[in-house]
């Protein structure tokens, strides 16, 4: 087919598309510069406002995309994503953006013949590739994998001046029924949830759940105008501002100018750091936001809604409904969810948004898991090599690995098939995995190299765990032995609690010695429940993230375990590190880490140096105060070294406020507000009451 009668009909294509109110895939194989030279005649044709391009050569007018707009293009839109595959292909960037094309809007992706690109490197996966795995040479699995899943989708595919595979067309869309300013019936029922939150009883929260492209950003924006009218006070936050565009953007539209200061956006770590209080808190995009921010709101506010994606690119809705919901089950038995199907921005039936969701493996399965305890438990490997001819489990893999973990995204998937130095172990029965950890293989670094890590003059990508030891822990002869670090470790939300997690990590270390390598490490958010779990299978805390995390506002640990035969001299090693980290700590806690839980502070730090016993005359003083014939101040140094002589024996109600005042030296008023007394006087009786039992007992 000449260009002409080719450009001609890809115009009228995206014109039936517009009709037909979904996004139009176009996948056009062929040699670069011709297939930039028609798509630049094709956009000369085509009307349209807002042109986003992933790649290389993009024209003046189009929105030049990178890796760091990932979540900046939430509830952004445009008419034309052009993917220049040529100069590689962000699966990540690429995921995210596609949500972005509304309907009527092309979606074009250039790439060299199949056979050719997926034998071809993939820079834009660079940084997926550990040290010293080369970019420009690797060749990984994921674009074998991937044109696979493209093969089998509903799109237009071109090949040169050729269509190899013309669209099915799905059924015209049926007109939307709603009042003005919603689109939907189901929208427009949101918007009347949200204002029953606020008129209804207290505690009783509201979750709004969508795919994207259904609208529910565009309800909080909507429903908060029509509370503002009624001088309502909100605020709304998000896992960034951006996330948070499409409410603030309906609200400002619909509320007139005078009433704008009537809605807030404000990050939720200072949110949770403010006294600040609201009619209504809006939470958007909440599945990306950690399940122990989203209860410390719910503790802060009496009246939230939450609003979340089901399952996009960011691969989280899932999980937020396992820990998020069960966590609202037992504080809110009252909460309600409303679902939202009917897309807005493009009909039920469109054929990118399958495209993306089926590529990019973002369908959870709907298969009800069976197990039995009784029955046999196989134990398997998988490495990168090994997707490609085992695709479903891969789907399980990834399916598990988003339930446990927030933050995971399509880059994990495509550094499964891509990352050499990945393995993935299983527990399976019957074909279905039960738990699974994903293992990074670091170390093995060059003595000099990690002498240059050492002293901060080098840094090597994917080994986290040896350049950790090498340059914050001053261990650098470490970083050139072999190392496991475990990256993520998850079991099925329905078989948990029931040691599943500890089977596996056993397995692991049994692996781990066959293989001789020498030390396993882990590295996460840092909460009570994690803490224990690594602990009681044997890894040691040797490091604190100094700042923490901005998507889950928790502290990173690093901790270690020893392996292989040697393993005393490991042993020592590691509780060394142990020691000088729980020292280092205690040192630092109240300049370093002034928001760090004082129940954690409790478990990880060492009091130094070792305080000694207290005299009888120092002891007949601290039951004089405990009844109430020392003042507190006379007795505080007293109160301090007992309290690091006995802190782990103390009750968590004792403990915690006065690690909070003595460790992190903490103000009297933020502590009375931390912990709920009325004045300094109601927490000088609590002290006195348990410090009495306790001294009574001789502890």
């Amino acid at each position: 087919m000449p260009t002409t009668a080719l450009l001609a009909q890809l115009q009228q294509w995206q014109q039936q598309a517009e009709q037909r109110h979904i996004r139009l895939p176009v996948v056009w194989q062929g040699e670069s510069a011709a297939l930039l030279s028609n798509t630049q005649q094709l956009l000369a044709k085509l009307q349209y406002s807002t042109l986003y391009w992933i790649g290389d050569n993009a024209p003046v007018n189009a929105i030049g995309l990178g890796a760091k707009h990932n979540y900046q293009l939430l509830g952004s839109e445009c008419d034309v994503l052009v993917i220049n595959a040529f100069s590689g292909f962000n699966a990540d960037l690429v995921a995210a953006a596609s949500g972005c094309v509304k309907a009527g809007g092309i979606w074009l992706l250039l790439c060299p013949p199949f056979a050719r690109w997926q034998q071809q490197p993939n820079p834009a996966h660079k940084n997926l590739l550990p040290y010293p795995v080369e970019a420009s040479t690797h060749q990984g699995g994921f674009l074998s994998f991937w044109l696979t899943q493209l093969q089998q989708q509903n799109a237009f595919f071109i090949n040169a001046q050729h269509i190899t595979k013309p669209l099915s067309w799905p059924a015209p869309a049926q007109p939307y029924q709603a009042a003005v300013p919603c689109v939907t019936a189901e929208q427009q029922a949101a918007v009347e949830a949200i204002l029953h939150v606020v008129s209804g009883h207290r505690r009783r929260p509201l979750v709004l759940a969508a795919d994207r492209g259904r609208g529910k950003s565009a309800a909080l924006g909507i429903a908060a105008a029509q509370l503002a009218a009624q001088g309502k006070q909100l605020l709304i936050t998000a896992p960034s501002p951006q996330a948070a565009a499409t409410a603030l953007t309906h609200f400002s539209q619909l509320a007139p100018a005078a009433q704008h200061s009537n809605l807030q956006f404000i990050p939720f770590d200072e949110l949770l750091r403010s006294t600040i209080t609201a009619d209504l808190l809006l939470v958007d995009e909440a599945a990306a936001i950690p399940t122990p921010v989203l209860q410390q709101l719910l503790q802060r506010f009496s009246r939230i809604v939450f609003a979340t994606t089901e399952h996009g690119y960011e691969g989280t809705g899932r999980g937020f409904q396992l820990r998020f919901q069960q966590y609202l089950n037992q504080q809110c038995p009252g909460w309600r969810k409303l679902q939202i199907q009917q897309p807005i921005r493009y009909q039920q039936a469109d054929p990118l948004e399958q495209l993306i969701f089926n590529c990019f493996l973002l369908r959870q399965s709907s298969n009800e898991l069976t197990y039995s305890a009784k029955d046999k438990i196989s134990t398997l490997t998988y490495q990168a090599k090994d997707w490609l001819d085992n695709s479903n489990k891969l789907q399980q893999v990834f399916s598990l690995l988003s339930l446990a973990h927030y933050q995971t995204q399509i880059k994990d998937l495509a550094a499964l098939l891509d990352n050499p130095r990945l393995q993935v172990v299983t527990l399976e029965q019957n074909s279905q995995v039960l738990a699974c950890v994903l293992i990074s293989h670091e170390g093995d670094i060059p003595p000099e190299l990690a002498n240059q890590i050492y002293l901060g003059e080098r840094r090597v990508q994917g080994h986290l765990l040896a350049q950790s030891l090498a340059f914050h822990l001053a261990q650098p002869e470490l970083a050139s032995l072999s190392l496991w670090r475990i990256m993520r470790i998850a079991v099925q939300p329905v078989l948990q609690k029931q040691g599943l997690g500890t089977q596996l990590l056993g397995l692991v270390s049994e692996q781990a010695k066959q293989q001789n390598i020498r030390y396993l490490g882990t590295s996460f958010g840092l909460s009570t429940e994690l803490l224990q779990f690594w602990q009681r299978n044997g890894y040691q805390a040797i490091r604190l993230g100094v700042s923490s995390d901005k998507a889950s506002a928790e502290y990173s640990i690093l901790m270690l375990k020893p392996v292989t035969a040697d393993s005393d001299a490991g042993s020592e090693i590691v509780q060394q590190l142990n020691r000088q980290f729980g020292h280092n700590l205690f040192l630092t806690l109240s300049g370093q880490y002034p928001l760090l839980n004082a129940n954690l502070a409790l478990q990880l730090a060492k009091p130094l140096p070792v305080p000694a016993a207290l005299t009888e005359a120092e002891l007949q003083q601290l039951a004089l105060f405990c009844r109430n014939q020392r003042p507190y101040e006379l007795i505080e140094p007293i109160l301090q070294r007992w309290f690091c002589k006995h802190y782990h024996a103390l009750p968590p109600e004792l403990a915690a406020p006065l690690c909070s005042l003595y460790w992190q030296h903490s103000s009297w008023p933020n502590l009375l507000t931390q912990y709920g007394f009325s004045n300094k006087n109601a927490a000088l009786a609590l002290f006195r009451q348990h410090i009495a039992k306790l001294i009574s007992t001789a502890i």
